[in-house]
């Protein structure tokens, strides 16, 4: 019985000059499905990974896999990024402790490097990083698969997001990337929130609100599951894209008519909840405008909605199976009114 192994591994050292040199001219590459966006975001963190650079202390190694001529990050990248960004004088040193050194007299003296840019350092500090070299690991050519696994079993259990944990295990990265691309979440969704892959895990959330809610629990476990097996075919971008496009038109217009609402129908719990009631907005041939009125009509008052149950069901478990159903069963009740009502008024009567 022999194994089937993966990809060959490889190991050499980069000076941290050839890192910035290869991240410079494109020989690395962080931009690749399963990668997050830049998450440090305290300075005290950055600055601890200059401190282990000046000191040569032990750095974790820097993983790869290189494609040809170019090593695409598995995992690293926060790391070879901050160096990247302090070296170009993009923050300031904080939190470290004085460094005792020895000045050209030979005699010891302390430095405070506290507040200073790369650019400010004193040339020695400046050489220690610069030749500071970082152990580099790679794969050679491993198929997707095999960096997916790779990355997740580098990062589980650390300070990832549960929504980067879903993606690396997807089925269908790229129909779920671009999903995720549309404006609608880059609206909704913050900055940091968008760098995390929020706005892929609520694509995905989308999908599975049309095509799996008797088995829907919107948890981050049960959405990883979700994600590692479901196919999403050409029929089903488009539909959510329409969905989407429905959604965002109606915010946008509510920004100037009721700031409020508009706010509601973009938090995640709504968004999700509203989701298959859009799409069958669209089958029942309703206009974005008297789509609208029913937004404004569920979500007004202070509250989350009108319907106590559903405000309920949007608190503390609000993903779980039940509550789903509960917030869903509201919706097209309020909704199956607001249809009953058009028929026997008209349009322009319902309010």
């Amino acid at each position: 019985m022999r194994i089937i192994k993966g990809a060959d591994r490889g190991r050499q050292e980069w000076t941290a000059r050839k890192l910035l040199e290869n991240i410079e001219y494109g020989v690395v590459n962080f931009d690749i499905d399963i990668q997050r966006g830049y998450a440090w975001k305290k300075d005290d963190k950055k600055s601890a990974l200059i401190k282990s650079m000046i000191l040569d202390r032990y750095i974790p190694p820097l993983v790869f896999n290189k494609i040809e001529d170019v090593y695409e990050a598995e995992d690293g990248k926060q790391r070879a990024l901050t160096v990247s960004k302090y070296v170009n004088d993009e923050f300031s040193l904080s939190g470290l402790d004085v460094f005792p050194i020895i000045n050209d007299d030979g005699e010891a003296e302390e430095v405070d490097i506290n507040g200073l840019k790369y650019s400010e350092l004193p040339d020695a500090f400046k050489d220690a990083i610069k030749d500071y070299s970082f152990i580099i690991v790679y794969t050679d050519n491993a198929d997707e698969e095999e960096v997916a696994d790779s990355f997740y079993n580098l990062n589980n259990g650390q300070a990832i997001n549960a929504a980067t944990k879903n993606r690396v295990k997807a089925k269908c990265r790229k129909q779920i990337a671009r999903l995720g691309s549309h404006q609608l979440f880059s609206d909704a969704l913050s900055k940091s929130a968008l760098d995390g892959h929020v706005n892929e895990d609520l694509a995905v959330k989308a999908h599975a609100i049309l095509h799996d809610v008797d088995h829907i629990d919107i948890g981050a476990l049960w959405t990883r599951k979700y994600m590692a097996s479901v196919n999403i075919s050409e029929n089903d971008e488009k539909e959510l894209n329409d969905i989407f496009d429905r959604i965002k038109n109606v915010h946008d217009t509510l920004v100037e008519e009721d700031k409020k609402v508009s706010q509601k129908i973009y938090r995640r719990t709504h968004l999700i909840s509203i989701i298959p009631i859009t799409k069958r907005s669209i089958e029942d041939g309703l206009s974005e405008e008297e789509f609208q009125k029913w937004i404004m009509i569920f979500f007004a008052g202070n509250k989350a909605t009108v319907s106590k149950a559903y405000n309920d069901a949007a608190g503390t478990g609000s993903g779980k199976h039940s509550s789903v159903m509960k917030r869903l069963e509201e919706i097209k009740k309020s909704y199956d009114e607001f249809i009953v009502k058009k028929k026997e008024i008209g349009d322009e009567n319902v309010a």
